[in-house]
């Protein structure tokens, strides 16, 4: 019977770096996001000296009294604070299909700063792990935006040369260089492993695969709903659901290609679907089948054909190479994009919070779906990933062809090859395999999991994206929050990557702990007392008390208790 089984306070699912950074965040009193280093030092240290001895302090005020539980505590982070399920469809570990990804492409480097990472309590956490371990040496520069910024010296020069110059919006200062170097990929790994650890996250993730989703809302008013989920391990119920799983949809080729309807006949697959032929595949990369495998070990040349412009497509086409593949043609719709991030400079730069401002401010969803597209512009590549491009390309291994698209193509049994055809035409051999990098398509409302829920709800999208609340929720009604690449329009262009997994999981945290306090005053097991000041509202359980987030954003500070004393007194 469903009302035998187990209600949690909150159910994640996916076990990504959204889910990680949620998770984490959800046990984390003093995050960064709203407190800064030295904070967290005092903090922690008043939590500490609780233990100890107490000093009494002397009293050379005319106040009375201030009261220790009107001024903000900094316990630290609690393990069992909050019933929480993580459900993970490929792995009972976190970060799984991350690590996948990266081992089956053999990519030895994030494309991200070293500030981009899941752990809330410390912007510069990563950094500080890679000194703490001795591995500096796996930090990767990025080259040619740190360091370009120009005096004001410079800029009066310049100024008398060329006239007025433009406001800088893109470089970064050179007291910002530590910040943009790339960690590698067993650093970045083991970095997510600790902040698991630290936070008694490791055991959480079951493996499970959602098929269904629908919520039945409470019969009181101002109490929870009941969400139940179908999985491949059972039913699990919660009173809060977070989709934390980027696009959610299953990668498949896109819909105007000439394969679609031939992936059975042919070799064709999406750069993200999952092998399933050979175990040998994940030796050789996830793009390779059997018959281009038994071709490179018989020394036969081998001809492959990569579709994208995005980082992705670039590492397969290296990837192919470097497996044994004799030539790679590498098709582009477009022109080739080359950019350090997925997102424009500006919005990673010292000035990202003004980008920001302007995409929140913004008059309607319709505008801000144009500031995402415009600032991710589609697929582009590394500097790296070009140079290394380049050098196969003139090594005659890689014919790189831009703004050209494939309009036909048949598969030849006998051959086991395709015959492909191009606008503009290219001559080429039969091609032995063909892999589209081509990302994945956004459609919330095709997600097949939520078709219960949505059958229900009336939920606006644009361009695939959930027009959510402002704090990430489907709508008031339903605790169905969303992180990730589908809430862009409410977090940025920058939602899909590592800072925006940390941004999400900081609004959805706030707005859980507000929910469960309004909840029959929390679930039985969570300590109300010691949470009313950790980070989990903006106003804790008694009446005068600091509103932490308004004070962590700098809006307040504990000396309004102060000035809160005095007209007590005056009155």
């Amino acid at each position: 019977m469903d009302e035998d089984i187990h209600i949690h306070d909150i159910i994640v699912i996916g076990a990504g770096p959204c889910g990680l950074a949620l998770a984490a965040r959800l046990r984390e009193h003093t995050p960064s996001a709203l407190f800064t280093d030295s904070e967290h030092q005092r903090y922690h240290w008043m939590k500490a000296s609780t233990t100890s001895k107490r000093t009494k302090p002397v009293r050379t005020s005319r106040r009375s009294r201030t009261d220790r539980d009107r001024l903000l505590q900094g316990p630290s982070p609690s393990k069992s604070t909050i019933d929480m399920a993580v459900l993970d469809a490929q792995s009972s570990t976190w970060m799984s299909s991350w690590n996948s990804k990266f081992s089956n492409l053999r990519i030895s480097h994030l494309r991200s700063p070293m500030f981009f990472h899941p752990d809330p309590s410390d912007r510069d956490g990563l950094l500080s792990f890679t000194y703490r371990e001795a591995r500096e040496k796996e930090l990767r520069e990025i080259q040619g935006v740190v360091g370009k910024s120009l005096s004001k010296h410079q800029r009066k020069q310049q100024m008398k040369r060329k006239g007025s110059v433009n406001q800088e919006t893109s470089y970064l200062d050179e007291r910002d260089r530590n910040d943009y170097f790339r960690p590698s990929q067993s650093l970045f790994k083991k970095y997510c492993e600790e902040v698991a650890s630290r936070y008694g996250l490791s055991d959480l993730v079951e493996e499970a695969e959602v098929s269904s989703i629908s919520y039945e809302p409470s019969l009181v008013d101002k109490d929870s709903g009941i969400f139940t989920l179908k999985t491949s391990a059972g039913m699990k119920r919660a009173r809060i659901v977070v989709m934390a799983v980027g696009a959610a949809l299953k990668p498949k080729l896109p819909p105007d290609c000439p394969f679609c309807g031939l992936e059975q006949t042919g070799s064709v697959t999406h750069a993200f679907m999952r092998p399933n032929s050979s175990p040998s595949l994940s030796k050789q990369g996830n793009t390779l089948p059997p018959h281009v495998l038994r071709k490179i070990a018989a020394k036969k040349p081998t001809n492959i054909i990569v579709v994208g412009g995005g980082l992705t497509s670039a590492q397969i086409t290296d990837t192919a190479l470097s497996s044994g593949v004799t030539k790679v043609y590498h098709l582009m719709r477009g022109r080739m994009k080359v950019k350090h991030f997925d997102v424009d400079l500006p919005w990673v730069g010292k000035y990202k919070n003004y980008h920001l401002a302007t995409f929140w401010s913004a008059d309607d969803d319709e505008e801000r779906f144009e500031m995402v597209r415009d600032a991710r512009g589609g697929g582009s590549i590394t500097p790296e990933y070009r140079k290394i491009l380049q050098g196969h390309e003139a090594g005659g291994r890689v014919d790189i062809c831009t703004e050209t698209e494939i309009v036909g193509a048949r598969w030849i049994e006998e051959k086991q090859c395709w015959e492909v055809k191009t606008r503009p035409e290219i001559e080429m051999p039969g091609i032995d395999h063909v892999v589209y990098a081509t990302g994945l398509q956004v459609d919330f409302k095709g997600i097949p999991a939520l078709q219960p829920l949505l059958g229900e709800q009336d939920v606006r999208c644009i361009g695939g994206m959930p027009c959510l609340t402002d704090d990430l929720m489907l709508s008031e009604d339903v605790p169905l929050f969303v992180t990730g690449r589908l809430a862009s329009l409410r977090l940025g262009p920058g939602a899909g990557n590592l800072e925006g997994a940390r941004m999400g999981a900081e609004r959805i945290a706030w707005k859980v702990g507000e929910l469960l306090r309004d909840w029959d005053k929390l679930s039985p097991g969570l300590d109300i007392t010691e949470n009313a000041d950790s980070g989990y509202g903006s106003t804790g359980s008694g009446e005068e008390e600091v509103d932490s987030r308004r004070m962590g954003l700098g809006i307040e500070n504990q000396f309004a208790v102060l000035g809160r004393e005095d007209d007590e007194e005056d009155s």
